[in-house]
């Protein structure tokens, strides 16, 4: 008899928001306008990770007032706070004790925008809802693909058939997301990932939040 322990798992949760179509709709023309507007709503640095047309806004989305705005930050807090209830060992009174403290922003990228490898600083866990994954392209099937990478540094040191045949959550290498509309992926902030370049002519419409708790 063997036993087997989970040891050192980076967990990755992902939440459907239901009935999310008239949401992202009105997320989405908001967006749009906004980008419109140029530098009163972009975040004034261009990172270093950054390439091609993508607009960043600044990081204050989660204190606006727009109704479909609200909805989303209720959605990804409720999400992460279920997150936190069942990972930790915490009580519920502890759990009631604690502070959730939001940077969240959005993005507009269009064809050609893409994002370098990064994680998000300063924060313990961090997030991407999808708004509207612009065009579906069967033959391009990595078009704004989000590949996140193993963080075990080590663990391609020695590759042979005895450790390349692992299953989930124990496998070798990246893990992929592909975005759908009203899907949040909540994942660690340390976690390396990068966004493929996208190819479709209709805008793709993400928010991302980063979560500092205390």
């Amino acid at each position: 008899m063997i036993r087997i322990t989970d040891l050192f798992t980076t967990p990755m949760i992902e939440a459907q928001m239901a009935d999310h179509e008239d949401v992202c709709g009105q997320l989405t023309q908001l967006f749009l306008e906004k980008e419109q507007q140029g530098d009163e709503f972009r975040y004034h640095k261009q990172r270093e990770t950054q390439f091609g047309p993508l607009f960043e806004s600044k990081f204050d989305l989660f204190r606006w007032q727009d109704p479909p705005v609200v909805s989303v930050a209720r959605f990804c807090h409720a999400s992460l706070g279920e997150v936190l209830k069942q990972l930790t060992k915490f009580s519920d009174e502890e759990l009631g004790k604690l502070r959730f403290n939001y940077h969240a922003w959005f993005h507009v990228t269009r064809n050609g925008g893409f994002q370098g490898l990064h994680n998000h600083q300063n924060a313990s866990w961090s997030g991407i809802f999808c708004v509207d994954p612009g065009d579906e392209l069967p033959d391009q099937p990595e078009s704004g693909l989000v590949r996140f990478h193993d963080p075990r540094w080590c663990s391609w040191f020695h590759s042979e058939p005895g450790n390349l045949g692992l299953k989930m959550p124990y496998h070798h290498g990246g893990f992929d997301v592909t975005h759908r509309a009203g899907r949040l992926v909540i994942f660690p902030s340390f976690l390396m990932h990068e966004i493929f370049v996208y190819r479709g002519e209709r805008p793709r419409v993400v928010i991302a939040f980063n979560c500092s708790i205390t």
